[in-house]
């Protein structure tokens, strides 16, 4: 009534001219209503064709900002589980994935993600063929079922399994670089040099930037004594993650067979300044005093690795070594008698490796042999020896239990209880 008696007393020109204002006053908000509600779907799309391009590293990076400004929403949450876990950081995947199931309760989506955060790890589940059989139908979510399988297999030590599955993700995606990595790792570990350098110089061409990348062709140069161009490929990789504990010591190393101590040192300082429990960057530091002749400066280095590592064969000899060249005659016996226990270890080792070799359903073998690498500190090889018992027999509550503690101190609670469910529920297993 009042506007109405209003416009009526104003001039017609500026009713008109009010009109048009209002109108486009109007349109403006709309448009920054739309807007406001677009930008989180386009930042999140940008995260997914990271994604889609392979590269869970960049995707976590745009996420980490993506969060910064809308860190209600809820499909972030999924994506953010899917980088992480092509990223390896199963624990903070595994979180992730609970947050938003917690939210969105579980979708065909986030199942499938539950599976392959398992697959990957080398935990199959018993979804091993469900999984294939997508594979085979072609499924939009093949390529990522194909990098999760072929993860798993060679953390079960299946090489062949893995560069099978590798084979054909590369051949329906060939610049795929997580998979080129991968293929060129384990061709490496089976001795192809040749095969695995190409693998692994085709995924530089492909992500030039990329630490892990730079990383793993530096490795390989390393290995086959091209010491000076793995320098090269591991300074890059430590551009975009300097403080890569994996690195630092692959670059120390790589600096003393190029006769470069005083390099070889620093580095070796920044990592035990980062971490000063480092078994493997301790050991590096004191055979640098040793091949200097510090004997003195070296013996606490690998004094305190001895006791960080008991299992670490190399840091016992050196000490040794140490010790008996600094006089140190009763820490030298303890460090002897030390020495020939692990002597003794590698030796029933050996010949567990061949009974089980020669007997592939040999569980009870499997079992020591898990054992054996809980006592080495060789907790890769005994998952392996853990996934062929759940192979044999899916129902292993031991194993169950086992893995139940793995998943614990991993940081993958739920894991764990779907691996202790599984234990309670074991044929003999007490209901007190």
């Amino acid at each position: 009534m009042f506007m109405g008696g209003l416009s009526s007393r104003l001039p017609r020109t500026f009713r008109g001219r009010l009109f048009v204002v209002l109108v486009v006053v109007g349109l403006v908000l709309v448009t920054f209503t739309g807007w406001s509600c677009l930008r989180p779907v386009l930042a999140l799309n940008e995260v997914e064709q990271a994604l889609a391009r392979n590269d869970p590293a960049k995707a976590c990076e745009l996420l980490n900002r993506f969060s910064n400004r809308w860190p209600d929403n809820e499909k972030a949450l999924l994506v953010w589980a899917q980088a992480l876990r092509r990223t390896d950081d199963c624990s903070q995947a595994e979180w992730f994935l609970t947050e938003y199931e917690r939210r969105a309760g579980k979708t065909p989506a986030s199942e499938l993600e539950w599976s392959l955060l398992g697959v990957q790890q080398g935990d199959f589940a018993g979804q091993e063929e469900s999984l294939r059989a997508i594979v085979d139908r072609n499924s939009s979510d093949a390529a990522n079922i194909l990098e999760a399988l072929a993860k798993g297999y060679n953390v079960a030590f299946r090489y062949t399994d893995a560069l099978a599955a590798l084979g054909r993700l590369i051949e329906s995606h060939p610049d795929h670089v997580p998979a080129l990595i991968l293929r060129g790792t384990i061709l490496d570990h089976q001795r192809q040099a040749d095969a695995a350098e190409k693998s692994l110089r085709r995924a530089v061409e492909l992500a030039p930037a990329s630490a892990e990348v730079n990383a793993a062709l530096a490795t390989v140069l390393n290995h086959h004594g091209r010491t000076r161009e793995a320098i090269q490929y591991f300074e890059r990789a430590l551009q975009s993650n300097s403080f890569d504990s994996a690195l630092l010591v692959e670059l120390a190393r790589a600096h003393v067979d190029d006769d470069d101590l005083p390099s070889a040192e620093r580095r070796l300082d920044e990592l035990l300044a980062i971490n000063p429990e480092h078994a493997v960057g301790l050991v590096e530091r004191g055979r640098i005093d040793i091949r200097r002749g510090q004997f003195d400066r070296a013996e606490p280095f690998l004094a305190r690795a001895v006791v960080v590592a008991p299992w670490k064969r190399e840091a016992h000899h050196l000490r040794l070594m140490v010790l008996r060249r600094l006089g140190k005659n009763e820490a030298s016996a303890a460090c002897a008698a030390r020495i020939a226990d692990l002597q003794n270890e590698d030796g029933l080792g050996g010949k567990l490796r061949i009974r089980a070799r020669d007997s592939s359903r040999d569980v009870a073998t499997r079992w020591e042999l898990w054992l054996w690498s809980q006592r080495n500190g060789q907790i890769d090889e005994g998952i392996a020896w853990l996934t062929e018992i759940l192979r044999a027999d899916p129902k292993d509550p031991q194993v169950h239990a086992a893995f139940a503690d793995y998943f614990e101190r991993a940081g993958q609670p739920r894991r764990a209880a779907l691996h202790r469910d599984a234990t309670s529920t074991a044929p003999g297993a007490s209901n007190d």
